[in-house]
């Protein structure tokens, strides 16, 4: 009997087909998309605090229906590859520190209370709920698609990363600028590479929740008042960050792909007469 490939994913172990998980995407993307729509509708701060409290729900279902937040049933040692984790973080910090957002920080909680706790709020759930549709729904989606594909992990990354940019398309629906909306659909790209091989070596969804809320509190977060800045500054920044995150997916995979053929021969080894 021919092993099945990839059998280290925990997606794997739910018997999820890519029907269900296809189907459950695009009504997690539904509904996140209508519950967004509460904040645009109404200025109240009750809106942003509903939003919240709906995204945390349809989180908690896909959590339920999905069984598992996790990447890998159990997670792999890093070796060699710890030392590109560790310029990846060192990335990760200066890119937090080049977009300024310690300033963007201190803005927020020195707004008037309503509209801090509302942008905390929005940002909260923008957090919770684009990581579990990126990182998870469709992470998961893009896993069973490419099951048997060598470097999985890397496939899927960039699809489901690809596909976090371009949703970002929707706030031209909301009167956002194009040159900024098509300025976040890049640098949303790239993030969404960092964020998922911050998934991948962690293995835990909460760390890029907590990301993601950190890049998204800013106090023009509850509205799409976001100025387009010069290109060449953000194809350079974010195009490191696209390159690093995709060498670090590509060798995490490859030393996967290592442990798992080394499993295989040792099987092989024993199974022998």
């Amino acid at each position: 009997m021919k092993e099945k490939k990839n059998n280290y994913l925990a997606i794997n172990k739910t018997g999820l087909s890519i029907k269900w998980l296809t189907i459950a995407s695009l009504v997690y993307l539904l509904i996140y998309t209508e519950a967004g729509q509460i904040v645009t509708a109404f200025s109240e701060l009750w809106a942003p605090i509903l939003y919240l409290v709906i995204v945390c729900f349809l989180a908690l279902g896909v959590k339920i229906f999905y069984k598992t937040d996790r990447v890998f049933i159990k997670l792999p040692k890093e070796g060699k590859v710890k030392i590109l984790t560790i310029i990846f973080c060192i990335m990760l910090m200066a890119l937090y520190f080049l977009m300024n957002l310690i300033t963007s920080w201190v803005q927020v909680f020195n707004l008037m209370p309503e509209m801090m706790w509302s942008s905390i709020c929005v940002a909260l759930a923008a957090g919770i709920g684009e990581e579990f549709l990126c990182r998870v729904t469709l992470f998961n989606l893009f896993t069973k698609i490419f099951e048997n594909k060598q470097y999985v992990l890397l496939w899927s990354s960039i699809f489901s990363s690809v596909l976090f940019g371009l949703f970002h398309l929707i706030n031209l629906g909301h009167g956002a600028a194009i040159d900024a909306t098509f300025q976040q659909v890049y640098y949303a790209t790239a993030i969404g590479l960092a964020f998922s091989y911050l998934h991948i070596f962690t293995n835990r969804i909460w760390p890029c929740i907590l990301m993601h809320f950190l890049l998204d509190l800013q106090p023009n977060i509850a509205n799409m008042n976001a100025e387009a800045s010069p290109w060449g500054p953000i194809l350079i920044i974010f195009g490191i960050v696209i390159i690093v995150s995709i060498i670090c997916i590509y060798t995490f995979n490859k030393r996967i792909n290592k442990i798992e053929n080394e499993k295989v021969s040792g099987k092989k080894l024993i199974s022998r007469p």
